[in-house]
């Protein structure tokens, strides 16, 4: 099986990220798929930094510098392309602070035939002891409820897009993701396309670690909260209708208990000011 990885970086060194340290210690140690993986860097930090690929001898990488800082979008989409040119079947994406097991790393060289409806393959994510991805997608608050088992997912799901592989040949179907999510939101709308065509999401029975600090008001800065919120408004005003109503009271109560606890009286203010724009 071909695969073409994809690992994000942002003002973080390659070599001193958990992804690059844990795949180094899982994929690159297995010779026998070395041949079929490509791996590419891509930067979006303003200094370009220096990677030199010879230092991992049978794995093809390359490195991307963009001091545009387009988001994770035009990441993603230069990596479908690559995938497309070199015949990969699954494009693998990865952020810079994920903690790839062998385990994860086994399950994704040696897959059982999969039923073709099947276009994504996630493992289960926790972030401080919590399981966090994936989630069903039929509320606004999936966290709360029931969480999904491994195995075929039948009902749809949400997953984060680290440690996600998707079929290129779906990809192909979407013309790549989508630019209007450079950032934010883009793992829900890449998840609502899949259930939303008729297809399926596997989920392995292997758990890996991510820090997730999004929505974490005091690690958030005024910028980073408006880019959140105008991609997580576009996705329920365009994509996700059935909660629209359901999400513009939950934006309510969020303005209120900002306005009561979060230091930063500006984030309770753009809400506000987004909440009037509806």
């Amino acid at each position: 099986m071909n695969i073409t990885i994809v690992v994000v970086f942002y003002k973080q060194k390659p070599e001193e990220s958990k992804t690059f340290l844990s795949l180094k210690s899982t994929l690159f140690s297995k010779q026998e798929c070395k041949n079929n993986i490509e791996l590419i860097f891509y930067d979006n930090s303003p200094v370009k930094q220096d990677i030199n690929p010879i230092h991992y001898e049978g794995i093809h990488i390359s490195y991307i510098h963009d001091q545009r800082n387009l988001g994770i979008a035009a990441a993603y989409n230069h990596a479908w392309t690559v995938a497309k040119e070199n015949g990969s079947e699954w494009l693998l994406l990865l952020d810079h602070d994920t903690d790839l097991t062998d385990k994860y790393v086994n399950e994704i060289l040696n897959l059982p035939q999969l039923s073709k409806d099947i276009v994504a393959i996630v493992p289960k994510i926790i972030s401080e002891d919590k399981m966090i991805s994936p989630v069903y997608s039929h509320s606004l608050r999936p966290l709360q409820e029931e969480l999904p088992v491994s195995g075929l997912q039948e009902k749809p799901v949400m997953a984060i897009n680290s440690g996600a592989l998707i079929k290129v040949d779906f990809l192909n179907a979407l013309n790549g993701f989508n630019q209007d999510f450079p950032l934010d939101y883009l793992d829900h709308w890449l998840f609502f396309e899949i259930y939303a065509r008729g297809k399926k999401v596997w989920l392995l029975d292997v758990i890996l670690e991510h820090e997730l600090s999004v929505m974490d008001y005091s690690r958030v800065s005024l910028n980073r909260y408006q880019s959140i919120l105008n991609s997580e408004m576009n996705f329920y005003q365009k994509y996700k209708k059935d909660l629209y109503p359901s999400y513009r009271k939950q934006l309510v109560k969020r303005f209120v208990k900002q306005v009561l606890t979060v230091k930063n009286k500006k984030i309770a203010m753009h809400t506000l000011k987004r909440l009037l724009s509806m």
